[in-house]
């Protein structure tokens, strides 16, 4: 009855799903945006290069973070996707992108070996507004899926920072200076997966991993739903 009142749509086009218990339409599913290698070794993101091992942006930049992927590429219809997630109450995509994101990256979590999950935290202000934190959401649902505890309330953000899509590269990091804070002691924990719906510059991930690397964690990785262009890469939904 609840699906008659309330049918499930398609995560990618928004289309209303036959009530067989799929979670994706099967158009969407043939044409998903999936990072495809050659992929740069540091943040994941595609490079068109097979001989390069790591992106312009990498290259340039110092991050304090370890390593880590993503899933898909964050084209126009991911965008779309992600916006409705943001702004549109689309929670429902996440228990589908959450079954990828545990999938795909089961891989490169059992080379890792998180001891916990902790997802990016939102502004307090904006997590009432929105109604929910999507990372958090995405987090609770792949530790159930992997068995890997998660750890939602450990990070607090502290400031209301500015939309990092409005800024340059170097204003994103002033941008997030100082904005997270630890809630408690992670005295026995040395590696932590950062869950997050998208990576762009990295920043965020950066200033989060600082935060726990101050605080004792060893190493730090992350696992993305969508991430941005390399420079390199020529990016068309589906293929590259």
């Amino acid at each position: 009855m609840s699906g008659l009142l309330y049918p499930p749509h398609c995560p990618v086009c928004d289309t209303i799903l036959p009530l067989n218990g799929a979670k994706i339409c099967s158009v969407c599913e043939k044409t998903l945006p999936w990072v495809v290698q050659p992929c740069c070794m540091k943040c994941g993101k595609m490079i068109g290069d097979p001989g390069k091992e790591y992106c312009d942006d990498c290259l340039r930049v110092r991050h304090v973070y370890d390593q880590g992927k993503a899933i898909f590429q964050y084209t126009g219809r991911l965008r779309a996707s992600v916006g409705r997630i943001k702004s549109g109450s689309r929670r429902e995509y996440l228990d589908y992108y959450a079954d990828i994101m545990a999938e795909c990256g089961q891989k490169w979590l059992t080379l890792w070996k998180p001891d916990v999950i902790i997802p990016v935290p939102m502004y307090w202000k904006k997590k009432n507004r929105r109604g929910y934190n999507q990372s958090e959401i995405l987090a609770e649902k792949i530790s159930r899926r992997t068995g890997i505890s998660v750890m939602a309330n450990a990070v607090r953000k502290v400031r209301d920072t500015r939309a990092q899509k409005e800024l340059t590269t170097a204003d994103r990091r002033k941008n997030l200076k100082g904005a997270f804070e630890l809630q408690r002691k992670l005295s026995d924990i040395r590696t932590v997966l950062i869950i997050d719906d998208i990576y762009t510059t990295g920043s965020t991930v950066d200033e989060l991993a600082k935060t726990l690397k101050r605080e004792g964690v060893l190493r730090v990785y992350f696992l993305t739903l969508c991430i941005g262009k390399g420079k390199k890469a020529i990016y068309i939904d589906g293929k590259m």
